[in-house]
């Protein structure tokens, strides 16, 4: 019998056990590699996500830098952009605004930046040089950019560049007779207002399809517009005028409400008879509206043809039955009508005033009235509710006068010791702390603000377009004249008002922000207008 020795197992075949591992790790490869590519190909997506993103990002920064550099160079040239005369953008032999066409438009026109085409008729658009059947945008197309943002062309790293065209619409605000509280775009404006600038930016990465358009507004706006509702306001007496045609202010009592001259004290033109309002003290006086003034002269111009010919336009002459004006008086025809604004104890048939910016009777609620430099120039801190004097603790040492201190750091205004350097070429707003002798001031295409500190005298041959305010601290101004005299524009005087001779006031609502084709003052700035911007051309 044969036994087995114990420390000798026996002896079986070997078992295939790696086919198993080997297939197990092929799996697993498999899997890894399809992990890794996975990973690989949104690794990749995602770069190029990023990259895209990145363009869009460059290409729209061009965009908003083109449209930041248009503003300022509306800024730098505020002096010319709506000036008709020679240098201007609208006419003078340096055109650059051309009127928007009617019609189909080209594709990219900047014209088509506006859709209602009721408002496109009244817009210009901007061609840098009107030689040339192309349109030449605001000279800024050509900008470099980098992954890292917006260059000058300097740093010679620049992954990739772009182009930029600016081009920018113009909407000279103004407001139609129909409708004279909506302001809408209008070609020739005739009464003073801002303008309106839309900029279109579209920018291009060279070799790509990467572009980006930016739409934005500046304006000029000013919340501060310093302007005289009425042709001629007088805190004190108004008397003399001489042989003076006033022509009155439209809607100042409201839409189709005339108004001429207003004063806290009797003007004394009354009807011929009465004994405490017929006396008359304003000489040869008389009223009319502007159409009567113009005669045959087309009310564009008025401030041309009207200034230079003394016998263009006039208000009608009086008959014997004195209904060819408004008020006045000439020889034995007198008469008063709702056009003058005063108090004359209702000895005729007028009803006396209930409101001027003045004590007592200025009204207790409003801040901005309680004297004629804060109703005219919406200034709430230079005279104290009651009080008779302006404040003089304004400015960082609490000891400047109220009213210098407004007109110098909410205004701007430029400073001078008198009238002596203004002409006809001047525009703006001008602060005088002394006496003036004036001069013909200002134009048909660049209206003037003057105030003054001490009295005003106006002698010989003046025109004036613009608004003259003779202020005082306690209400003593005086403005003293003898002469050919027109003022286009408007007359405020704190204190008594005395002139002799020949005297135009024709009423034009002159404001801050210039006339209709003048100057900008230095006053006013071009900013963005919110809520304008958008990234396309023709809107939603």
């Amino acid at each position: 019998m044969n036994a087995r020795n114990p420390r000798f197992p026996p002896q079986w075949p070997r078992s295939q056990r790696g086919i198993t591992t080997l297939a197990i790790t092929l799996i697993l490869l498999g899997i890894v590699t399809v992990i890794v590519l996975f990973a690989t190909n949104v690794a990749f997506f995602e770069q190029r996500t990023s990259t895209n993103q990145n363009r869009a990002v460059s290409t729209e920064q061009m965009a908003e830098y083109a449209v930041s550099l248009g503003g300022q160079f509306l800024n730098a040239n505020r002096a010319v952009v709506v000036k008709t005369a020679t240098g201007g953008w609208l006419t003078g032999g340096t055109t650059r605004w051309v009127q928007c066409p009617s019609g189909t438009l080209s594709a990219g026109h900047p014209c088509s930046a506006e859709r209602d085409p009721v408002r496109r008729a009244g817009l210009y658009y901007y061609d840098n040089d009107t030689s040339t059947p192309a349109v030449e945008g605001i000279p800024y197309g050509t900008l470099t950019a980098s992954v890292g943002g917006i260059l000058t062309g300097a740093d010679t790293s620049s992954r990739f560049t772009g182009a930029t065209t600016l081009n920018a619409l113009l909407c000279r605000v103004g407001y139609s007779a129909t409708n004279p509280t909506v302001p809408e775009c209008q070609l020739n404006p005739t009464a003073a207002g801002n303008v309106a600038v839309t900029l279109i930016a579209n920018s291009q990465v060279a070799g790509e399809s990467a572009a980006a358009t930016v739409k934005e507004t500046w304006a000029t706006a000013m919340t501060m517009n310093p302007s005289a509702p009425v042709p001629l306001i007088a805190s004190g007496l108004v008397e003399g005028l001489g042989n003076a045609q006033v022509v009155a202010a439209p809607n100042a009592g409201g839409y189709g409400v005339a108004a001429s001259i207003w004063s806290p004290n009797d003007i004394d033109i009354g009807t011929s008879g009465a004994s405490a309002c017929g006396a008359g003290g304003l000489g040869s006086v008389s009223t009319c509206h502007m159409g009567e003034y113009l005669q045959s002269t087309p009310r564009t111009d008025l401030k041309t043809t009207c200034a230079t010919s003394n016998n263009a336009c006039g208000c009608p002459s009086v008959s014997a039955s004195g209904v060819d004006f408004l008020s006045g008086h000439s020889q034995s025809v007198r008469k008063e009508n709702l056009d003058i604004l005063d108090r004359d104890g209702n000895c005729g048939a007028l009803p006396d005033i209930t409101f001027f910016p003045r004590e007592p009777y200025d009204d207790p609620n409003d801040p901005t009235d309680d004297s004629l430099f804060e109703y005219i120039f919406d200034i709430d801190y230079v005279m104290a509710e009651g009080g008779s004097t302006v404040l003089t603790n304004c400015g960082p040492s609490g000891t400047d006068n109220c009213a210098a201190f407004a007109l110098i750091n909410d205004y701007n205004a430029t400073v001078l010791p008198n009238c002596s350097s203004l002409g006809t070429s001047s525009s703006g707003i001008f602060y005088v702390t002394g006496d003036c002798d004036l001069n013909s001031t200002g134009s048909a295409t660049g209206s003037v603000i003057l105030v003054v500190d001490g009295e005003v005298r106006i002698n010989g041959n003046v025109d004036f377009f613009g608004m003259l305010f003779a202020r005082s601290n306690n209400n003593t101004a005086k403005v003293r004249g003898n002469g050919n005299v027109k003022i286009f524009g408007s007359l405020v005087v704190e204190g008594d008002v005395k002139i002799t001779g020949s005297i135009d006031l024709i009423y034009d609502s002159t404001s801050a922000s210039g006339n209709a084709g003048g100057v900008i003052p230095d006053s006013v700035k071009f900013g963005r207008v919110t809520g304008s911007w958008l990234d396309s051309q023709t809107g939603i």
